[in-house]
């Protein structure tokens, strides 16, 4: 049985768990918003918002994704890239970077009509800032 945590450690561990949980919360407040700048820039045709000296672009699309470790067919996909010998895309297998390279067009039709019955297509909204100089 683990020692008692001195009033500290039980202080430092509390703080850390509410400012976990604090961020789940901001992060979904975050994306909320983000999904309605997307919503108003395309009804308003536009891809740019101002807020005082800070422009920020809003971009949308969709991109590839590959099954994550826990889903159907991630098995499958790693058979399919083990043998492919299309590595320099990832040194280790890594879907993020697969779904971009297949994005891209960086991998041969072969193997890309192997992967498709795995693809799936998910929404994006990006969102950069940049400062806005008068000068």
């Amino acid at each position: 049985m683990p020692k008692s945590n001195s009033q500290t450690a039980k202080n430092l561990a509390d703080q850390y768990l509410k400012l976990l949980s604090d961020q789940k919360s901001l992060q979904t407040q975050i994306d909320d918003v983000k999904k309605q700048m997307a919503d108003y820039c395309r009804e308003n045709d536009t891809g740019e918002l101002i807020s005082g000296n800070t422009k920020l672009k809003v971009s949308q699309g969709d991109h590839t994704v590959f099954p994550k470790a826990e889903e159907a067919g991630r098995n499958e996909v790693m058979k399919i890239m083990y043998g492919s010998q299309e590595w320099k895309y990832s040194v280790t297998f890594d879907i993020v970077k697969l779904g971009l390279a297949f994005d891209k067009n960086q991998l041969s039709e072969e193997l890309k009509d192997k992967l498709k019955p795995y693809v799936k297509q998910e929404p994006f909204i990006r969102v950069t800032t940049s400062k806005i100089s008068y000068d």
